[in-house]
């Protein structure tokens, strides 16, 4: 390869390097963003199983990972976890925290904690941030069933109301625990199992596995046919685990009558955490020979206005459940279920539903991710409440970076606030300032966790603006250009204009604007007196992205009025201009005139008298003399003020035979003939006398 080329691809490789060190020491100030997992939430494996629970972040430098316990974060502590050999390890680099064979003992509340390091020239330097937290279970159903232990026992009369509990039913933890009550002929729970259905509503399971029978009938007695058991399953694992038995008897009852009815059982006191589903239940007992024999059974609220099945509320088809799903603060309070038949109704019975939550932000007082201009202050906020009528929160816990916070922190560039509600960094910088922050706040319910993370970039640059006052005349331009610059991972700026309290994207009347090139300005003497009247006053100037703003102020005043405007504007009347042109063109020609007859009556008044005095001359005895003699030039000779040049005239003339001029102007040459009459002047008349003599040969004009 030719040196000149191995230069040219040593430059290129060069100017590639520096460029990627450009371009990664901007990527530096990137905090880890968490992608995965999105929000808190609870999750349930099989015991035995191989679970991989997944953190990922976004960041510059890549991030690496740690997971840790959390179940006391609401006092600030975090345990890392520690990897357990063919049971549980984490990937510091894919993020994913592992097991191998999942058990109850690895419950709890894990976080995920993404850290970003990177090595510049003010040294080492990183920011980490926490993921949501999760709360890992394992789902199991254990087995409650007592061998050994007798039925419990049951009875009553026929059409009369019976419940029977679903008691000692162990340890149930699943998403989708589903209660069921089966027939059994073996005494031991486990050979002829037949599941009992609703019977047209006679027969209701309550959220408790309970069971209901709202009257009884013979056919409820279990007498030889076995026993009741109560039934727990869990959807995932495929499983149901029955508990003991209870025997039924029933006696028959000759010719019912009507019951009015009255509650039998309810769920009163339902607590329920903020935007999951409640349920509601009544329960009626009372016996109507009539069909559909059952209390037919509604529901108010806590104004007492009727709830009609529909949205957020549904009501079951025998009207003894009420869900209100995703519930909000204000659906707490009494809820009341009534009942009637043949033979009445019953009192309005109050179900309470207790609307609980972990503390819930107050509007901006949870941290935020922000992005700020270097030397501004930045806060954030841990403000959060209780659900209504519960007790406050306690004091927040902050960290910087995954760190508690404590008095190592500079008060100089960290100071939080004396009830621990907002975090404060001073004056930022982009080369130095690189974190996240988090805060735990906890009350009676459970721990909510605020993240945020600042990212400082550099602001904007006014590069040009001019004259924040211009005061111009009619003719001038208004220049009200303003270009910016910052920082190229804030996107494109974007530029606005007010003037005269309206918003203009492209430009205010009369402004000529290039978007491409930012130029901007006024030319006003292209405008009307009435337009030139309206530029006057602020050009406010806005340029901005997402994370900041700059404002130019351009005042422009009116020092004048334009003349040429005002034969426009005010419609000045154009023959009057006609009229004032053809005067003064009128008295030009005068002028003119006058002058041409004056010049006229000089060269027509032509005086010799004061031309020959004034050449030494006594015009007058000469006359006296010679009378109309011939006189021929004298020789050369200095006649006061005037020279007579010794010059040849034309034709054959000899110089002395050439009259005498005055000046300039010229005289008619004279002949010898002595009939020839001047006036008093001198001039000549032109008028001969008839005589003899001989017309000269040649006649000629000569001009001195």
């Amino acid at each position: 390869m030719p040196a000149k080329m191995l230069g040219l691809v040593s430059s290129c490789c060069c100017l590639m390097v520096m460029w990627l060190a450009v371009a990664a020491q901007q990527n530096t100030l990137r905090p880890p963003q968490i992608i995965k997992p999105e929000r808190p939430d609870t999750l349930y494996y099989t015991q035995g199983s191989r679970v991989v629970i997944e953190c990922k972040a976004d960041g510059f430098p890549t991030p690496t990972y740690k997971w840790y316990n959390v179940s006391n974060l609401s006092t600030g502590e975090m345990s890392l976890v520690q990897p357990v050999v063919r049971f549980m390890s984490f990937d510091s680099t894919s993020g994913d925290l592992i097991f191998d064979n999942f058990l109850k003992n690895f419950e709890g509340m894990y976080m995920c904690v993404a850290t970003s390091v990177s090595d510049t020239q003010q040294g080492r330097r990183e920011a980490a941030n926490f993921s949501p937290v999760l709360n890992v279970l394992a789902m199991r159903v254990t087995n409650f069933l007592n061998v050994g232990q007798p039925d419990k026992t049951h009875s009553g009369p026929e059409y009369s109301y019976m419940k029977i509990e679903c008691s000692d039913k162990g340890d149930v933890v699943g998403e989708s625990i589903a209660y069921g009550w089966y027939l059994d002929k073996s005494s031991d729970g486990g050979s002829s199992q037949r599941q009992i259905g609703t019977d047209n509503g006679r027969i209701y399971i309550d959220v408790e596995g309970n069971l209901h029978i709202s009257y009884l009938n013979i056919s409820d007695s279990t007498a030889d046919r076995g026993s009741y058991f109560c039934g727990i399953g869990l959807t995932e694992l495929n499983l149901i685990r029955l508990g003991n038995g209870n025997k039924l008897t029933v006696s028959p009852v000759n010719n019912p009558v009507a019951v009015a009815p009255k509650r039998a059982y309810s769920n009163s006191g339902v607590r329920v955490q903020l935007y999951r589903k409640a349920v509601l239940e009544c329960v009626f007992d009372g016996y109507d020979p009539r069909p559909p024999h059952l209390p037919q059974i509604s529901w108010q609220d806590s104004s007492y206005r009727d709830i009609v099945p529909g949205g957020r509320y549904q009501i079951s088809a025998d009207g003894r459940r009420l869900e209100i799903n995703n519930v909000q603060e204000e659906d707490e309070g009494d809820y009341h279920c009534m009942a009637s038949n043949g033979a009445g109704a019953s009192p309005k019975e109050a179900v309470t539903l207790d609307v609980t939550s972990p503390p819930i932000w107050n509007e901006g007082g949870q941290p935020a991710d922000m992005t700020r201009p270097n030397g501004r202050n930045v806060t954030f906020n841990c403000n959060a409440r209780s659900a209504l009528g519960e007790p406050e929160p306690r004091t927040p816990i902050w960290f910087i970076n995954g760190k508690r916070t404590g008095p190592h922190l500079p008060t100089t560039k960290i100071q939080i606030s004396g009830d621990k509600k907002q975090l404060k960094v001073l004056s930022v910088n982009k080369e130095n300032d690189i974190m996240c922050v988090q805060c735990v706040v906890s009350n009676d319910v459970g721990t909510t966790l605020g993240r945020g993370c600042l990212t400082v970039i550099l602001p904007i640059d006014i590069t040009y603006q001019p004259k924040l006052r211009q005061v111009i005349t009619y003719g001038q331009s208004v220049d009200l250009t303003v270009r910016a610059t910052t920082d190229p991972s804030a996107g494109k700026l974007q530029y606005e204009w007010y003037f005269r309290n309206a918003t203009y994207s492209d430009a205010p009347p009369f402004v000529y604007y290039n978007p491409t090139t930012m130029t901007a300005f006024i030319n006003t003497s292209t405008l009307t007196e009435e337009e030139y009247k309206e530029i006057g006053g602020v050009y406010r100037r806005r340029i901005w992205h997402e994370n900041d703003e700059a404002w130019v102020d351009i005042e422009v005043e009116l020092e004048d009025k334009p003349a040429a405007a005002v034969v426009s504007s005010a419609g000045f009347d154009m023959w009057i201009i006609g009229l004032i042109i053809g005067i003064i063109f009128l008295i030009i020609v005068i002028i003119i005139i006058i002058f041409i007859i004056c010049r006229k009556q000089q060269e027509g008044d032509y005086n010799v008298d004061k031309k020959e005095t004034g050449a030494g001359l006594d015009p007058e005895k000469e006359l006296q003399q010679k009378g109309f003699d011939d006189y021929s030039r004298p020789d050369f000779r200095d006649y006061g003020d005037y020279e007579y040049p010794d010059r040849k005239p034309r034709g054959d003339l000899e110089y002395d035979d050439v009259p005498i001029g005055g000046d300039e102007d010229s005289l008619q040459e004279y002949g010898d003939d002595e009939s020839t009459y001047f006036n008093e002047d001198g001039s000549f008349i032109g008028v001969y006398q008839q005589n003899n003599k001989p017309k000269p040969t040649h006649a000629t004009e000569s001009t001195i």
